[in-house]
């Protein structure tokens, strides 16, 4: 994705101290060039405005037959020029600001430009630096491995910029202006194409000169192991000693590459070649580039095959002495490295290293040493090498392919520190994301804290937040101590130092790509703080950026596959040239001084084990352990206000609180996760700690009942019928409930909970409810639940879906663990008596045992189990008798059932509706619609249980309750026993 610059006109123009790296941030970026605003449309004629007072004046003259309405007339004209006059003002005002902003976004544009332009510069000169640069430099960091990698600085010219301009005006000639000159780097290096194939024509001399400093820049590039030059001059008199120089240079080489006058250099010519022809036509068809030198100012180009030609560029030549003098220094560069290379041992141990090094110091551990000195190898002289991360430091970058001895310079390294400095000065934390077998040796030595793997992941990443912990931990302690840094005496040495080693970087911040800015944090802080890093891969380049690299000063290299990734390190390919058999041969470079070659010392098994121990002392380590997977409710400190749910652990803060959830502060509490995750445990923990909880049961009728009663309850509060009581509702797998309910019936529900969730915090009422997922109809109810708590889930999927982060999702969390504002948590488990319940008389209570009364209207599917009773003392009247319920007249001392179908009672509707005012009515096995037709009633009747008839009492005064006659409840109770 293309990024834009625009140019706001609330920008201040750049200060031209700034850094220009600020401003020059991507050469991919797009630049909109600044136009000049369109200009403002001409303001017409103030038609209207100026015939408005001559109308005003036409009114006042006929209502008041006045002279002053002549006044109001004139107005017409005045007012007319006055706007005429004050838009041509606004107007020059208008372009003059235009005119100071484009100005100004002018100058904005040009400071980017020249900072891009300088970035690619930079970049062109290093990719290529020229013959002259090459002959000024005091030493040469060969860069290439192979001739066909060299690319070729032909001279200096007017190339294409690589910037990406948008924007402007073709008719207006500051735009065109301004993305011309946006679009050309003027005096910039201009390359040939890899592998360089050059022919050069012209004046003799001028010719050899000029191909005299491309053929430096091959010299200088390629590595005197990868390549060979074949050289040939020409017989005649003029320049016969042209290329007589070229038999210095240390190139010993597999690969050809020929230099000098093409009629003498050995045919075929090699891949990559520079030669000089008599004429244009001689040039031989092969060569991609040809240059004609003309004259010592200018040379002309005449053909490449990436740029148009004919063009004209600065050339460099370069004399003979010149390019003597760069083949001896060359030659002596060479020779010293080689003799480097080859006395250096094959292998040696630490304990020969350490036997030299106690020589030079006495072999002494002492805390008071400063820095972190130790003994790692053998140097180019025979010198025991010794790194300093504090004083050369204060962190490392290591580089090494496999096999190259990387692991064992990391033991090597972190041995020697354990040998010299004990744990009052010196800790080790151990990060290996290849599975940690390579430090294994390492974690029993005192000064270890803790190994880190990739075999652990949760446990991993957590134990890598803790370093940001860390960093303020420490920051802490030298803001007590009123301390500069960790060397600052008033500390008296509480402090010790603790050095992170990671191996394979590039694995770790692949799997935990947020940790390279703890990572950058820490290199920019870690000196003062005393933390200092050690970051070992195998490819460099790409993986530690440039802000990480910037505090590592301290660069080794052991044998990679590439020059690029060894020049990135130590500036220089020398490491990309080691051989699979120069295990543990290391390069390495201080401050970006050249490289020293140093055979890195082999720690044994038995070397490191005369400094473990079994008891090691009490080590701060930099991370608390992992909450346990069982926490017992008494053993948490209760708070003040409040309930606790468990502990929580805080990585970042290496603090392990009190989970503390407050329904006043907090509000309703929605907990998800799947089948023993822990919901239920979690409700049971909270009903322990609370004096006043309610729970909602799971059938339908006490779900039904419960939440009725409670949204009766919350409107009572809210009219200060009662006093406003703390109290909480439980509700267990409350999508399962919910989905128990039939259609119409769970629209209701849902909505009677949405009251309770959305009006019962402010009346002291605060649901509590778990769920396995964020289904519908749940969904209805899920934003009215402020608080969320996610346990575990089985599937990512569906964690996602119920709003929980995908970073935080693992399927192997155990019962109660799961996570609570950003951080992890682990609920706590209650053991005791079971919590106390509020007393609740739902109005729609299911009662019992109770037999029906003596004056009675009966709705029924079934009327014969009614009118085929003895009746006793209770009269049978069938509903369908018409003549019979006519005559029939309600008292108190009448006894009468009238007994009919609900298609009976339709029929004779009004005769139903006189009777339900003065008749208790029940409904015996109907369906819901049967009800809602006779009682014509929009509320609904309690639901039942699932398996249940319906039953249902109607009293006069438009009460229903569920009504179980006691014969029936009997029948009921004896059938139960009889199946089971």
């Amino acid at each position: 994705m293309r990024r834009r610059h625009p140019l706001p006109p609330d920008e201040p123009p750049p200060d031209p101290a700034r850094n220009r790296a600020d401003i020059a941030s991507d050469v991919d970026d797009v630049i909109v060039v600044p136009r000049r605003a369109d200009p403002a449309p001409r303001a017409p004629f103030p038609l209207i405005g100026s015939l408005a007072p001559l109308g005003v004046a036409v009114v006042v003259w006929f209502v008041l037959h006045s002279p002053l309405a002549l006044v109001f007339a004139l107005l017409s004209p005045v007012m007319a020029v006055a706007t005429l006059i004050d838009g041509r003002f606004s107007g020059r005002r208008s372009r003059r600001r235009n005119e100071v902003d484009l100005e100004r976004r002018r100058n904005i544009f040009d400071a980017r430009i020249v900072a891009f332009h300088e970035s690619e510069l930079a970049s062109l000169r290093q990719r290529a630096p020229s013959a002259r640069v090459i002959l000024e430099r005091a030493s040469n960091p060969f860069t290439a491995t192979a001739a066909a990698q060299v690319v070729i600085c032909l001279g200096r010219g007017p190339v294409k910029s690589a910037i990406r301009v948008e924007g402007g005006s073709d008719d207006d000639e500051d735009s065109r202006r301004l993305r011309s000159e946006a679009l050309r780097l003027d005096h910039a290096p201009v390359l040939a194409v890899a592998p360089a194939r050059i022919a050069v024509v012209g004046a003799p001399l001028l010719a050899h000169a000029l191909a005299r400093g491309y053929a430096v820049q091959l010299a200088a590039a390629v590595s005197p192991d990868a390549a060979a030059f074949s050289w040939g001059s020409t017989t005649n008199d003029t320049c016969s000693g042209e290329w007589e120089w070229a038999h210095l240079l240390p190139h010993r080489g597999a690969d050809r590459v020929c230099l000098g006058s093409l009629e003498a250099v050995s045919r075929p010519l090699s891949a990559t070649f520079v030669v000089v022809a008599e004429s244009a036509g001689a040039v031989p068809a092969d060569a991609d580039i040809v240059v004609a030198a003309d004259s010592v100012g200018l040379v002309s180009v005449l053909r490449h095959p990436r740029l148009p030609t004919p063009f004209q560029i600065e050339g460099e030549f370069v004399s003979i002495v010149e390019a003597e003098e760069f083949c001896a220094r060359l030659g002596r560069q060479s020779a010293a490295a080689d003799r480097a290379l080859f006395a250096l041992p094959e292998r040696v141990t630490s304990s020969e290293v350490e036997a030299l090094a106690r020589a030079g110091d006495g072999g002494e551990r002492s805390a008071a040493r400063k820095g972190l000195r130790a003994a790692i190898g053998i140097g180019e002289r025979g010198e025991v090498f010794q790194l300093d991360l504090v004083e050369q430091g204060p962190h490392a970058v290591v580089a090494g392919t496999t096999g190259s001895g990387k692991s064992e310079l990391l033991v090597t390294w972190v041995a020697a520190l354990a040998r010299a400095y004990d744990t009052t000065s010196f800790t080790v934390l151990l990060v290996d994301f290849k599975g940690g077998a390579a430090f294994d040796p390492l974690t029993r030595l005192e000064q270890c804290v803790g190994l880190i793997t990739d075999l652990d992941p949760g446990g991993a990443a957590r134990a890598l937040s803790s370093l940001r912990a860390e960093i303020r931990w420490r920051e802490g302690i030298l803001r007590e101590a009123s301390a500069r840094d960790i060397s600052d005496p008033r500390l008296g040495g509480v402090l010790p130092r603790l050095m992170i080693v990671v191996d394979e970087f590039a694995a770790m911040l692949t799997e935990f790509p947020q940790l390279h800015d703890v990572f950058a944090d820490i290199a920019a802080r870690g000196r003062s703080l005393g933390m200092h890093l050690v970051l070992c891969t195998q490819r460099p380049s790409g993986v530690v950026k440039d802000s990480l690299l910037a505090n590592c000063e301290l660069r080794l290299s052991l044998r990679v596959n590439n020059a690029a990734d060894s020049t990135s390190i130590i500036g220089s390919p020398a490491a990309s040239m080691l051989t699979a058999e120069q295990r543990g041969r290391c390069f390495v470079s201080l401050g970006g001084r050249p490289p020293s070659a140093v055979q890195i010392a082999f720690t044994d098994a038995e070397a490191l084990s005369e400094h473990q121990t079994d008891t090691r002392p009490r080590i701060r380590a930099p991370w608390l352990p992992a909450l346990p997977h069982r926490v017992e409710l008494d053993d948490i400190p209760r708070p003040s206000s409040g309930f606790v749910l468990g502990l929580l652990d805080m990585p970042d803060e290496q603090r392990q609180p009190p989970a503390r959830y407050d329904p006043v502060e907090h509000g309703p509490l929605l907990v998800l996760g799947s089948s023993r995750a822990g919901k239920s445990t979690l409700l049971a923990t909270l009903a322990r700690q609370s004096s006043f909880a309610v729970v909602v049961g799971r059938d339908t009728e006490q779900a039904w009942d419960t939440v009725h009663e409670l949204v009766a309850l919350c409107r009572r509060r809210q009219a200060g019928a009662v006093p406003r009581s703390q109290m909480i509702v439980l509700i267990d797998d409350v999508d399962s409930v919910l989905r128990r309910f039939d259609a119409e019936y769970q629209g209701a529900i849902v909505s009677e909970l949405a009251t309770i969730l959305r009006d019962g915090p402010p009346c002291g009422i605060t649901v509590i409810a778990t769920a396995q997922r964020l289904a519908a109809p749940l969904t209805t109810l899920a934003p009215l639940f402020p608080e969320r708590i996610h346990l575990r889930f089985a599937s990512r999927q569906e964690y996602i879906v119920s709003e929980g982060a995908a970073s935080d999702h693992d399927p192997r969390l155990p019962p109660g663990a799961g996570h609570w504002r950003g951080s992890r948590l682990q609920v706590a488990l209650a053991a005791g008596s079971e919590s106390p319940r509020e007393a609740l008389l739902p109005r729609h209570a299911r009662a019992p045992g109770r037999s029906l009364p003596s004056l009675l209207v009966v709705v029924t599917a079934r009327p014969s189990a009614f009118l085929d009773r003895p009746g006793g003392a209770v009269t049978l009247i069938d509903a369908s008798d018409r003549a019979a319920v006519s005559a029939f007249t309600p008292a108190p001392e009448v006894s009468a059932w009238l007994v009919g179908t609900p298609d009976t009672w339709m029929t004779a509707w009004s005769t139903f509706s006189s009777l339900r005012s003065r008749v208790p009515v029940y409904f015996d096995g109907c369906s819901l619609g049967d009800f809602r037709a006779l009682t014509r009633r929009r509320d609904l009747p309690p639901p039942v249980d699932h398996g249940r008839q319906a039953r249902w009492m109607l009293t006069p005064d438009d009460t229903i309750v569920r009504f179980e006659p006691a014969e029936d409840s009997r029948r009921e109770s004896w059938e139960s026993q009889r199946i089971s």
